[in-house]
């Protein structure tokens, strides 16, 4: 029998470590959306899971029928709004603190020395996507949607999905996406190259684990297309 444990309880997200494999469920279902409790939530995790030591992967992943719709909007103006200001000497724009925590948990993701791969169903919108932009690999089922809406709010990507949505699909591409808010679906995603596989919806999770399990050891980023090549055959 698999050993299965539930290391710690959140009330926005659940985490899972079983036979080695670490699987971060968002779990506000139907939206997941992803509310400043969230955020606090997450950034306290995955310190502790990039300490891990008998972690081989991690997953993430929605619970339901989507990944997440993306910051709660009202939330996320709201802390903006606490937290802005300008800098006393300089009197320039300070960052505020918590866009740079999160920013700092994404970037432990990229950073791990084990997979990380996201797994999307449904919508996957705004700091969503750029929270599965730093995993190592992503796969989505056929009705994801996905999208960097910010610029409808008069905001803009400030988690690092600039940066990584135009490192993958080039920079002219990218910026048009970015700039004009629009939403692509599964198909484009995989054309643009934002996702790595588009996989039956209700075998989303399943496939993702298995493929998290058959990289076993000595993980390189750069061998991510040998990793692919070999668990799918193509």
């Amino acid at each position: 029998m698999a050993n299965v444990a539930v290391t710690e309880s959140f009330s926005t997200l659940r985490f899972i470590i079983e036979d080695g494999i670490g699987h971060v469920i968002l779990d506000q279902p139907p939206s997941n959306k992803m509310s400043p409790d969230f955020f606090l939530e997450f950034n306290k995790i995955i310190p502790g899971i990039s300490g891990k030591d008998e972690l081989k992967a991690l997953l993430i992943s929605g619970r339901g029928r989507h990944f997440s719709s993306g910051a709660d909007l009202p939330g996320l103006l709201n802390e903006i709004q606490i937290q802005s200001g300008s800098d006393e000497h300089t009197n320039e724009p300070v960052v505020p603190s918590f866009m740079l925590s999160n920013y700092r948990s994404f970037l432990l993701l990229e950073d791990m020395d084990i997979p990380v791969i996201a797994a999307i169903r449904g919508v996957c919108l705004g700091s969503a996507l750029e929270l599965a932009l730093f995993s190592h690999f992503r796969f989505c089922g056929e009705d994801a949607v996905f999208g960097l809406p910010e610029t409808s709010f008069n905001l803009i990507p400030g988690i690092g999905g600039i940066r990584k949505m135009t490192a993958l699909t080039g920079k002219a591409i990218g910026l048009e996406y970015i700039l004009r808010g629009k939403t692509f679906d599964a198909q484009e995603a995989l054309k643009i190259g934002i996702v790595d596989r588009i996989l039956p919806k209700r075998q989303l999770v399943g496939i993702g684990l298995d493929f998290a399990g058959s990289i076993r050891s000595g993980f390189r980023k750069e061998k991510k297309r040998i990793y692919l090549k070999n668990y799918f055959h193509q």
